[in-house]
């Protein structure tokens, strides 16, 4: 089954109908009468989208998605709403209150199932970005209607037509609909689209005799990294079901079906914005709470959390590659003194210092991280004994060369390293297995040991055969 589908209508005939259009297509289909049912069929059936007749013996359209969105485990659920007539005033009505779109009968079967299957899609993948975000265990609360209208006032729009002369003409009539900053492009400039910032929300003309170059420009503009958050609208130009349903496939978010119609695009605008500034706060939480998974918050450095996987992975490239690896663990000499003379604030400065001076000799190739209080582990792929001891001195002299000047500390603070380097990998073809990452760590610490032992300030090698 390709989903869950709730019809609402009190015509017998309306709901077979559609339960045999949806039940070929694979949706599981459950009906109900009225909108005194709403909950409880609801509730039960867990549909992924309602289809509702806009007007009910007990209510209408706008008051099932009322229902529905009062209720948090059916908040998200999409609704489109089946009018009996072309009434132009009760469709803006419906979709300012919310309903995803208004379909007029006699449906056209193309339209329909690509509106359901976009509609569906989309909710799917807000439901992934909201266990995502869940799972990052953020204590950021979600944007309030006030904070998301703020959020998208200054929102960046591009009226894509296939002539200038088109592009302008939308542009002109919708400016004093909306507050939004609105540019006018043509189907081949591309490139001004791909430039920072990128549009908030990009609407595509697709006229019905030239509309490939439209579909293709919309298949692009999804797959790109930098538009793929980009809310993309689709306008046939005149108005056509095909080409309409061929968009959402394509993957736009929302289609006039009707055509243009500026004050149905200034609604469908804001909705959209309202979805995208929801669904940006998700992802920035889900992105800083994985970015706060394997990082350390002082020295903005990767933490143990990440250094050991990378270890892995060099390890394992090394192996098939033949290619050898440096290892190093890195420890701040006496580091317990300098906070206990200077104040553990002075010592967190000593610590972002010695990260900033560690970073300058990594390459980006290259892993830096902190892995314990005053300990950094640094992964060199590529690298030999010979480049590995010199490069282990200079991560040395970079410490202990220059003291250490903290804000509201009159004396320098003087602070030297003691390192332990092991190198791994260097022999593909040899039959003896290769030493695990935690025998390569503890090698490591056995040189740190030896180097500390042997009296601070300096780098111990224990090369590892392979």
């Amino acid at each position: 089954m390709q989903g869950t589908i709730l019809i609402i209508d009190a015509v017998a005939t309306n709901r077979i109908m559609l339960k045999v259009q949806l039940s070929a297509a694979y949706y599981r289909v459950v009906q109900t009468d009225c909108v005194a049912d709403l909950l409880s069929v609801a509730r039960r059936s867990r549909p992924d989208l309602v289809l509702t007749a806009m007007t009910l013996p007990d209510g209408s359209a706008v008051e099932v998605q009322s229902i529905l969105a009062s209720d948090d485990t059916l908040a998200n659920v999409p609704v489109i709403a089946i009018s009996v007539q072309n009434d132009n005033a009760g469709r803006m009505k419906a979709l300012a209150a919310g309903i995803d779109d208004v379909l007029n009968q006699p449906l056209d079967d193309v339209i329909l199932q690509a509106r359901i299957r976009s509609l569906i899609r989309v909710r799917s993948s807000n439901e992934d970005l909201h266990l995502q975000h869940q799972a990052a265990q953020s204590f950021e609360p979600p944007l309030s209607e006030r904070e998301c209208l703020a959020e998208i006032r200054n929102a960046k729009v591009a009226l894509v037509a296939h002539d200038a002369a088109t592009a302008t003409q939308w542009t002109a009539r919708l400016q004093s609909l909306v507050p939004y900053h609105l540019h006018s492009h043509q189907i081949g400039d591309i490139q001004q689209l791909m430039t920072n910032p990128v549009p908030d929300v990009i609407v595509v003309e697709l006229r019905e005799s030239t509309a490939g170059p439209g579909l293709r420009l919309l298949a692009d503009l999804r797959a790109r990294a930098a538009t793929r958050n980009s809310v993309v609208i689709a306008i046939p130009s005149p108005s056509n079901a095909h080409i309409a349903a061929e968009a959402l496939d394509r993957g736009a978010h929302d289609v006039l079906q009707s055509g243009f119609n500026v004050q149905e695009l200034a609604l469908r605008l804001s909705t959209q914005l309202l979805h995208k500034a929801r669904s940006d706060r998700q992802r920035n939480t889900v992105r800083n709470g994985l970015r706060a998974a394997v990082e350390d918050p002082m020295t903005g450095l990767h933490n143990r959390r990440y250094a050991k996987p990378f270890l892995e992975r060099v390890a394992r490239n090394a192996a098939e590659s033949g290619e050898s690896f440096a290892l190093m663990l890195v420890d701040l000499d006496h580091f317990k003194q300098v906070n206990d003379r200077f104040g553990h604030p002075a010592g967190d400065a000593v610590l972002v210092e010695a990260s900033n001076r560690l970073s300058k000799l990594v390459r980006p190739v290259d892993l830096l991280a902190r892995v314990g209080g005053e300990e950094f582990m640094i992964v060199m792929p590529g690298i030999g004994e010979a480049r590995g001891s010199e490069t282990a001195e200079q991560l040395c002299r970079q410490i202990n060369a220059t003291p250490f000047h903290v804000p509201g500390i009159d004396e320098p603070i003087h602070v030297t390293t003691s390192i332990g380097v092991v190198i791994g990998g260097g022999n593909p073809c040899s039959d003896m297995s290769h030493p695990s990452v935690s025998d390569l760590i503890a090698d490591a610490d056995c040189a740190l040991y030896d180097a500390k032992h042997a009296g601070r300030n300096q780098v111990t090698l224990c090369p590892v055969a392979a």
